[in-house]
């Protein structure tokens, strides 16, 4: 109707001056002419969100604001970088995601960079972000609008339609991955995406136990190739997409109500962010409502069971939300850098571990 009225318009400022022949020939040509600029604004891959995110401030803001951009087009693979200030951490994490192997397919990179509190932008890690070249697929660097914290850059950077067979792995700033981490990540999302309590695919090798009264790292036996586990990895983290979906949904629903916390009884985590909410400080612990949504659902991660605790990424422990620099971190945890045919056979139903560190019956 717009596109008609403008015509008609035209038209009669037209008429005014020209025959009738040459005029009703320009109307006509006037009109092909906006037609089809509408239709290459409609069609055209340049004015298409790239992916589908939430996109929100601060979690502390009350006027938080939320959106959501629908994917257009699905690649094999996601990588959603996050990063705040760490520039030499953004290099190594990207160097090594050069060096991995991805077969040709379809790959896409984002790197996601918060804003401080005050709306900047590190400079030093937007260079490297900016002049770095990815040579396995598209690249694309992304700055938040504002300050959105590691809940925004977690929960807010990925968001699949229904549709979507796209895999998508997140990974923080101070990792390096496993020349091999989508080879596992093609295997298991392939055997297992079908199953609805699993909620994703953890990257990391070394996991402490998680239950109130343990101490010391899950050691599970490795006649086990793999195994599921009631809390999440962070240190690389693969969602299913229909798991994700509902979490991220769930997760925007009750942010809201001040009277609700995560907490699930008999676990560290919940004991971490008690302490956190004390200091005012939750805004660091975004996992809890992802563990609280797990366990609510009866949901387990997958993690990999290789020899000796090699995971397919390692953490620097550098210094941040999560660790200091009294920390120790002169020795990473070991990286799987050998590929083996026996690691693609998994079992039908992985032993499940509790997080006491114990063996449970898988569901048959």
């Amino acid at each position: 109707m717009i596109v008609r009225a403008l015509t008609r318009r035209l038209c009669k400022q037209i008429l005014k001056r020209k025959s009738y022949p040459t005029l009703k020939f320009m109307c006509f040509a006037a009109f092909l002419l906006i037609f089809f600029v509408i239709v290459l604004f409609r069609t055209s891959d340049m004015f298409k969100p790239k992916h589908r995110m939430f996109l929100f401030c601060s979690i502390s803001d009350n006027e938080e604001r939320y959106r959501a951009f629908t994917f257009e087009h699905d690649v094999d693979l996601s990588v959603i970088v996050i990063v705040y200030n760490r520039a030499e951490s953004l290099q190594r994490l990207l160097e090594s995601l050069n060096n991995a192997q991805f077969y040709g397919d379809n790959i896409a990179l984002h790197v996601w960079i918060d804003r401080s509190q005050n709306g900047t932008i590190d400079s030093s890690t937007y260079k490297v972000a900016r002049d770095f070249t990815f040579t396995h697929g598209q690249y694309y660097v992304h700055n938040q609008t504002c300050h959105v914290g590691i809940y925004g850059q977690w929960i807010g950077a990925w968001y699949p339609r229904n549709s979507s067979s796209e895999i998508a792995v997140i990974l923080e700033d101070d990792l390096t991955v496993s020349p091999y981490f989508y080879k596992w990540l093609k295997v298991v999302h392939n055997k297992f995406d079908n199953r609805p309590d699993i909620n994703g695919y953890s990257l990391q090798g070394v996991s402490i136990k998680h239950g109130i009264d343990q101490d010391g790292f899950l050691d599970v036996n490795k006649t086990h190739k793999a195994f599921l586990y009631p809390i999440l990895g962070t240190w690389g983290f693969s969602p299913n997409n229909r798991n994700w979906r509902a979490f991220s949904d769930w997760y925007m629903m009750v942010r809201g109500d001040p009277s609700f916390q995560p907490y699930v009884e008999g676990i560290h985590p919940s004991v971490w962010y008690q302490e956190q909410l004390e200091k005012g400080q939750q805004d660091r612990m975004w996992s809890m409502w992802f563990i609280y949504y797990a366990w609510m659902h009866k949901e387990y991660t997958m993690y990999s069971n290789f020899k000796d605790h090699q995971g397919l990424t390692i953490n620097w422990k550098e210094p941040g939300l999560h660790y200091s620099k009294s920390d120790d971190v002169t020795k990473p945890d070991p990286l799987l850098l050998d590929w083996k045919s026996e690691y693609e056979d998994l079992p039908d139903n992985p032993v499940i571990v509790d997080v006491n560190g114990n063996e449970m019956i898988p569901k048959s």
